[in-house]
C-alpha cells in the first residue's frame, strides 16, 4: 500500500515538473518571438504526448494482470459462462479500436508538427472515408447487438420443468424469499393482507380474516383494531396537545414553555399523519370485505391452498447444476436483485413483477476452497481470526440506490449440492405453520387448512378450538 502511495506521488511531482518546464518555454518563447522557438516548443509537446501514450499503454495492459485476482469471476454461473464471453468479445474488438486511435492520436501529432518545409493539406470532404467509418462500426455494432440479445433470450427464457422456483421481494431495506411448499405452487398475494404475521400478504382464508380483525378488530376475541387504536390515539394526542397549549400560553417559566414546545411539535408531527393512516386502513378494509366474499372463496378455495406450504427461510438455498427461476417483486421502492459471482441483475419494481433464469455451476463450498487458492482471499482482516476464504458465501445486493439503508440490503446464497439442498428444504417449516396460532380467528381454522399438529401445551391456562382438520391451541391469556 505505502509502495502505490509513493509511485502515485512521484507520477504527480513528475506532471507538476513537466507542467512548470512546458510553462516556462512557453514564457520564453513569447519573450523571444521567434519561430524557431516555435518549433521547438511543438516538437518537445509531441515527444510529451508519445511519453505519455507509452506510459499509458503499459498501465493499460499492466492492471489486467495486476488486479485479476481482485476481480470477480465468471464461471459460477451459465450466464456468467455466457456474459463473460460476450465482454471478452466486446473488449477485444473496442481494445483494438482504443489501440489504435489512441496510437494514431499521439503519434501523428509527433510526425506532422511543424517544422520548416512542412505545409498542412485541407480537404473538406471523402465519401470514401465517410463509408468507411459509417459501415464498419455499423457492421461491429450489430454482430455485438446481436450476441447481447441471444445472452438476454437465453436469460429470460421460461424455466426448464425441473427449475427450482424462488420468489423474491424487496422493501426497505432487506430481501424477503419465498419456496414453493410440496405442492409446486406460489400462494398468490394481496398487499392489503400484509401485516406482522403475513409480511408478503399471501393469501388464505384465514389470512384474510385475521387482516379483517387486525384492521377493523373483534369483540368475541376482544381485540381493539388498528383503525380504533389510531382513533383512540388520536384523542390521547388531541387531549395531551390541549394540556401543552395552556402552558405554553400560561407557564412563566421559559424553559418549561421550550421543552414543551418541542413535545407538541412532535405530537402535531404524529397527529397529522393519523387520518392518512385511518384513510389506507379503511381502505384497505373496504377492498378485502369487497373482493373477498364467500361466494369468491369458495370458487377459488384451491388457489388459496397453495399458499399454505409455502417455506421463507431467512436466505437462499439452491442445488448445484439446477435451473433457479426467481420472480422479483417490490414493495415500496425500486430495488434491484444482484448475485455478482452468478452474474446475474434484475430490477425489482413495485406493481410489475421480474423474473430471470441461472443455473449455479459451483457450490459454496467447492466455491470456498477455489477462494483459497487467491492471496486476495488468504488474508485475515483485521478483527478477524480466520481468512477470508473460510468465509465467503455468494452475496445477494441491492443494486438500485433505494434509500438511507441501501448497504444493508444484503442477503444470502447458498449453492448446495443435490442433497444437501433435498435435505435443508425438507427442515424449513411453512410460514403458515410459524404464525397460524397466533391468528385471530373467531371460528378457528377452515376447513382449507392442512392439518399441523398442534404446538406444546403452554404453561398458562389455554383454550382448545377444534375442528374436524386441525386443533389449534391458543393462549387465554
Amino acid at each position: 500500500m505505502a509502495t502505490g502511495w509513493l509511485i502515485f506521488i512521484a507520477i504527480v511531482m513528475i506532471v507538476v515538473v513537466l507542467f512548470q518546464v512546458t510553462r516556462t518555454l512557453d514564457l520564453v518563447g513569447q519573450l523571444r518571438g521567434g519561430e524557431r522557438t516555435t518549433v521547438e516548443m511543438t516538437k518537445l509537446h509531441s515527444i510529451l504526448g508519445l511519453i505519455f501514450m507509452i506510459l499509458g499503454m503499459i498501465g493499460f495492459f499492466w492492471s489486467f494482470g495486476h488486479y485479476e485476482d481482485r476481480m470477480v469471476d465468471h464461471h459460477s454461473s451459465d450466464n456468467g459462462l455466457m456474459i463473460h464471453k460476450m465482454f471478452v468479445v466486446t473488449l477485444w474488438v473496442t481494445g483494438i479500436v482504443f489501440v489504435i486511435t489512441n496510437v494514431l492520436l499521439f503519434v501523428f501529432p509527433y510526425l506532422y508538427r511543424n517544422r520548416p518545409g512542412n505545409e498542412a493539406v485541407h480537404f473538406a470532404h471523402s465519401n470514401k472515408l465517410e463509408f468507411i467509418w459509417t459501415i464498419v462500426p455499423t457492421i461491429v455494432l450489430t454482430g455485438l447487438v446481436v450476441f447481447g440479445l441471444q445472452a438476454w433470450t437465453d436469460i429470460m427464457s421460461p424455466p426448464e420443468e425441473d427449475a427450482i422456483t424462488i420468489e423474491v421481494t424487496g422493501q426497505q431495506f432487506f430481501w424477503s424469499s419465498r419456496y414453493t411448499g410440496p405442492d409446486g405452487k406460489l400462494g398468490p398475494r394481496d398487499n392489503d393482507l400484509i401485516c406482522p404475521e403475513n409480511p408478503l400478504g399471501i393469501v388464505t382464508r384465514e389470512w384474510i380474516e385475521h387482516r379483517m380483525v387486525s384492521l377493523k378488530g373483534s369483540e368475541k376475541l376482544n381485540q381493539k383494531g388498528e383503525i380504533v387504536k389510531l382513533q383512540e390515539r388520536e384523542k390521547e394526542i388531541n387531549t395531551q396537545l390541549a394540556i401543552y397549549y395552556d402552558i405554553v400560553n400560561n407557564s412563566p417559566n421559559k424553559y418549561r414553555v421550550a421543552v414543551v414546545k418541542d413535545s407538541v411539535d412532535l405530537l402535531e408531527t404524529e397527529l397529522n399523519k393519523i387520518p392518512k393512516k385511518i384513510d389506507i386502513r379503511e381502505k384497505a378494509f373496504t377492498r378485502i370485505t369487497t373482493k373477498y366474499t364467500e361466494e369468491y372463496i369458495a370458487a377459488n378455495a384451491d388457489e388459496f391452498t397453495w399458499g399454505y406450504d409455502d417455506p421463507m427461510p431467512s436466505e437462499i438455498h439452491v442445488p448445484v447444476n439446477n435451473q433457479v427461476y426467481v420472480k422479483i417483486t417490490a414493495l415500496d421502492v425500486l430495488h434491484n436483485f444482484y448475485i455478482p459471482h452468478m452474474d446475474v441483475k434484475m430490477d425489482a419494481v413495485p406493481g410489475m413483477p421480474t423474473s430471470f433464469t441461472f443455473t449455479p455451476l459451483v457450490t459454496t463450498a467447492d466455491k470456498r476452497i477455489e477462494m483459497s487458492e487467491n492471496d486476495a482471499w488468504t488474508v485475515i482482516e483485521e478483527g478477524d481470526d480466520m481468512p477470508r476464504w473460510q468465509k465467503f458465501n455468494y452475496e445477494i445486493a441491492c443494486a438500485e440506490l433505494c434509500g438511507t439503508g441501501h448497504s444493508s440490503m444484503k442477503y444470502t446464497l447458498i449453492v448446495d449440492s443435490p442433497e444437501d439442498y433435498e435435505k435443508w428444504l425438507a427442515e424449513q417449516p411453512s410460514k403458515w405453520s410459524q404464525v397460524y396460532a397466533s391468528l385471530y380467528l373467531e371460528n378457528g381454522v377452515s376447513k382449507y387448512a392442512p392439518k399441523i399438529a398442534a404446538p406444546a401445551a403452554a404453561t398458562t391456562d389455554t383454550v382448545t378450538i377444534a375442528n374436524t382438520d386441525v386443533t389449534v391451541v391458543v393462549n387465554k391469556n
